[in-house]
């Protein structure tokens, strides 16, 4: 998650012109209902970009954002968002107490990383020392990912699977669905279509 020409400020004027398109805001609303419905708050908005997730997440949540532009921008609207390189922390969230928060939630930010495995177990493993019990994922599907420049892994249950990260850090993936339709073919033929994947915490 280093900091890189391809996140700097043109992207984050890019990202805060999508969220505050009113139509763009309208469609996103049943995204966003798919997904809070499986987060336990407070939570951990791991890349939390422009704040549209961050802005509806429970009372107490924060935002990880590599981008200082977008930092400014969301604490600018009253949201508690972290400048966070990933990177250099070793993805372990070291600067976050343990006990305070329920979740993890990373929503469209796995395909920017080459190697997502190696990211997902250090993220996993941050959220078992955080004292977290739920992970929630989002990610495109193929022609989602084909349309971002600077998206570098397409992640799919094969990938999941092919890389055994069904169980991570104590954490086994208990629910996959696709959005709008449960279905992984339309993916293919519509850029706004995702897989959300849900880890909990295994007792």
């Amino acid at each position: 998650m280093g900091c890189n020409a391809d996140f700097g400020d043109r992207y984050a004027a890019e990202q805060l012109r999508r969220a505050r398109h009113p139509l763009r805001k309208f469609i996103r609303g049943p995204y966003l209902s798919n997904l809070l419905k499986d987060v336990r708050g407070p939570a951990i908005d791991f890349g939390c970009g422009a704040g549209q997730v961050l802005s509806r997440l429970p009372a107490g949540s924060v935002g990880l954002e590599i981008n200082r532009y977008l930092v400014d921008a969301a604490c600018r609207q009253g949201m508690n968002v972290l400048l966070y390189d990933g990177d250099a922390d070793h993805f372990s969230m070291s600067m976050l107490p343990s006990g305070r928060f329920r979740s993890l939630v990373i929503v469209h930010v796995l395909e920017h990383f080459a190697d997502v495995d190696s990211v997902m177990r250090r993220l996993w493993g941050a959220a078992a020392r955080l004292g977290l019990e739920r992970i929630v994922t989002v990610v495109p599907g193929a022609k989602g990912y084909r349309s971002d420049s600077t998206h570098k892994t397409f992640v799919t249950l094969d990938y999941l699977e092919k890389h055994d990260l069904g169980s991570i850090a104590g954490f086994s993936l208990v629910k996959a669905s696709y959005f709008p339709i449960d279905a992984r073919w339309p993916g293919k033929f519509f850029t706004h279509h995702e897989l959300k994947c849900v880890y909990d915490r295994v007792a």
